[in-house]
């Protein structure tokens, strides 16, 4: 069986997959359990086939606070900066700026556990994002 089997990608459509993919996800322990372990390796195979640029637990249906991020050396868009795969879990992040909706940037996003759109998304400019490593570690 497959990775992709394994984890199947679900869809805001689904009115089942809503619950996970709105309700907050759960908090990761430390150390980093096997089922954990064996779910961040399994995301990881999942990322690399679709192609990056992230994937979070629950879009896989797991309802914990574990993301990926990978852009790899080829992306579509011409001011994606490389970025290599990478864990980050139970983040957390606060915009900066002091300016508002003036500290805000649109870019055209999709998701894959959002088929039926995609569009200008409003991101803050600059955020100060913690989160910890896969050993634990907090990283800022």
């Amino acid at each position: 069986m497959s990775e992709m089997e394994k984890l199947k990608i679900i869809q805001i459509e689904d009115e089942a997959a809503k619950v996970v993919l709105r309700r907050r996800a759960e908090k990761v322990s430390f150390p980093l359990s096997i089922t954990d372990q064996a779910t961040l390796l399994s995301m990881e195979a999942v990322l690399h086939k679709l192609g990056g640029v992230g994937l979070a637990a629950p879009q896989v249906q797991i309802s914990k606070r574990i993301a990926l991020i990978y852009i790899p050396t080829v992306d579509r868009r011409s001011n994606a900066k490389l970025y290599p795969m990478h864990a980050i879990i139970n983040p957390e992040y606060v915009g900066l700026g002091e300016d508002g909706a003036k500290d805000m940037v649109k870019d055209m996003e999709g998701c894959y556990s959002v088929k039926s759109i995609c569009g200008l998304v409003p991101r803050y400019n600059r955020i100060r994002l913690t989160y910890q490593d896969m050993e634990g570690r907090m990283v800022e």
